[in-house]
């Protein structure tokens, strides 16, 4: 049981050399990984490139795939590019097995390890006040690390070699492969960490007690394990994050599928690849299989990507996604702006149509209705932000005429819906315990849902009626707050109600304001359908 311990050490030296490298590449370079990172936009091959770059330079995939997450629930990063950098990280990660080669060529761990580390921790200490000097010399202090475990490793599975010998192990029993796919897939989940666990497949393959091909089945099964990772960080995680974390699976559970049913030949290709480069050993020959069958992956799943990522893109909805989504606008509409021009107006009449439900909620006294609309203030920002968008694309073609005169608009009317939201949002269920003022308060929460209706009903006897009820309501409340306060009223009540009487008002005005900017625009295509012409006739307010 000598091994026993030089095994666990070297494992725990090797996780803890990847987590230096990592965090100190990180620290060192972060800024500039992430320009990296920021700089793919729609290129399969740019995010592909920056997967396989990066993770062969923080020699962790999970750290590059995480970071991707990061930039697409940021918004700085889309679904189909993020699925390619994770898609690269794969390929990435193989180099790992080429420096378990590189450790395992006749010279010494320790010659290489121990000046890594001594240099890299004096780099840290000197550079405990610049972060880039520091990370610099944490990485490379890993990396000694890094050499060291592979070390212990090695030491360790010189004395397992024996026992696995004396195992008589036969490649072509029925169940050896499944059992050693299974061990790649057991080792990756327990050290949470496919390097470590390659290293391992690697590092007891190189004395030949492990047949080859079963050596090659506890690759795919590494392989597969990292699968596990992604999974637990989709657990609660955003849609957008389960989308990435899905991709990872589906690729990475393909790869594994298609090498092993090309396992024999795969593994055939590799061993000729590893004689004709000069070296035919066992390890060699499995850091020639692991990137081959990764980049194998890669080219078999290139032909269905623009389909799997619009699937994933169905996955997952939110409500606040479901909301968000268009109803009306469409990209092919901006070549012409007249049809863009009624998408848009429709679609702010449904983003005021959100907006005013939410609203209502929180002004109303159900508390139900207040929970079930939390998702819906989102939904109705996105929506905002989906308008904005296609009247930024709009700005490149020629407007005239109403279309010109109809956007600023509609993007008042927009912001008015988003300030209905936001200061909707700082309402309170309705306040008790004010003497005297409950009814006055309960007068202006009424008046202000009275604006707040559906975007297809009409306000009674127009919009000025409503305001002009509102301010009363509001200046009768503060008049009473105000004399109240004279006659001894606790002063925290009294801001407290002032401040709820004041954002009703406002939410009434905001309201009232979407309609004036809207509305005029929404009768006025009307008009035209039916072969009316010109502009609105209410005059709008700029």
């Amino acid at each position: 049981m000598s091994f026993v311990i030089p095994i666990l050490g070297g494992i725990g030296l090797f996780l803890i050399g990847v987590s230096m490298m990592t965090e100190g590449l990180k620290a060192a370079a972060g800024a500039w990984l992430q320009r990296i990172l920021g700089a793919v936009t729609s290129s399969p091959l740019r995010g592909l490139g920056a997967g396989i770059f990066i993770t062969a330079l923080v020699r962790s995939s999970s750290a590059v795939t995480v970071a991707t997450i990061g930039f697409v629930n940021a918004g700085l990063l889309t679904l189909a590019p993020a699925v390619w950098v994770v898609f690269g990280t794969n390929i990435g990660t193989t180099t790992t097995a080429w420096l378990v080669v590189l450790a395992g060529t006749g010279f010494s761990a320790a010659t290489m390890a121990l000046p890594m580390v001594g240099i890299g921790m004096i780099l840290r200490l000197v550079g405990s006040g610049r972060p880039r000097l520091g990370g610099l010399g944490q990485a490379i202090a890993g990396f000694g690390v890094f050499f060291l475990g592979i070390g212990f490793l090695q030491d360790g599975f010189d004395d397992l070699t024996p026992l696995l010998e004396g195992l008589d192990l036969d490649p072509d029993a029925w169940l050896a492969v499944p059992a050693f796919l299974l061990l790649g897939f057991a080792l990756t989940v327990v050290t949470q960490s496919s390097s470590a666990a390659i290293a391992i497949a690697l590092t007891a393959s190189a004395g030949g007690s492990v047949p080859l091909m079963l050596a090659a089945a506890a690759v795919i099964g590494t392989n597969i394990g990292t699968t596990s990772t992604a999974a637990f960080a989709a657990i609660g995680a955003t849609a957008p994050a389960r989308r990435v974390a899905a991709a990872h699976i589906i690729f990475n559970v393909l790869t594994g599928l298609i090498a092993l049913t090309l396992l024999p030949w795969l593994v055939a290709a590799s061993a000729a690849i590893a004689g004709w480069a000069g070296d035919g050993g066992t390890t060699v020959t499995l850091a020639v299989f692991h990137t081959v069958f990764n980049c194998l992956g890669v080219l078999a799943i290139a032909g269905v990507a623009p389909r799997l990522i619009d699937w994933l893109g169905t996955r997952f909805v939110t409500q606040e996604e479901r909301i968000g989504r268009p109803r009306f606008l469409d990209a092919t509409l901006v070549g012409v702006p007249e049809l863009a021009l009624r998408a848009l107006v429709r679609e702010a009449g449904h983003m005021a149509d959100i907006g005013f439900e939410v609203a209502r909620a929180r002004v109303g006294e159900n508390e139900d209705a207040r929970l079930r609309v939390a998702g819906m203030h989102m939904g109705a920002l996105r929506l905002g932000k989906e308008i904005r968008t296609v009247i930024g694309r709009l700005g490149g073609e020629q407007l005239s005429g109403p279309v010109a005169t109809a956007i600023p608009d509609i993007i008042r009317g927009v912001q008015h819906i988003e300030e209905v939201l936001r200061v909707s949002n700082q309402i309170t269920p309705p306040t008790e315990g004010i003497a005297g003022t409950d009814a006055l308060i309960e007068e202006l929460r009424r008046l202000t849902l009275d604006t707040l209706q559906r975007w297809d009903e009409s306000l009674p006897e127009g919009e000025a009626a409503p305001q002009a009820r509102v301010e009363e309501a509001y200046q009768r409340l503060k008049e009473r707050f105000l004399r109240d306060a004279g006659r001894g009223m606790d002063v925290d009540t009294m801001e407290r109600g002032f401040l709820q009487s004041r954002l009703l008002r406002r939410v009434a005005e905001e309201a009232l304001k979407a309609r004036r900017r809207l509305k005029p625009w929404e009768v006025h295509l009307e008009t035209v359908l039916q072969g009316g012409a010109g502009e609105p006739a209410t005059p709008m307010e700029h």
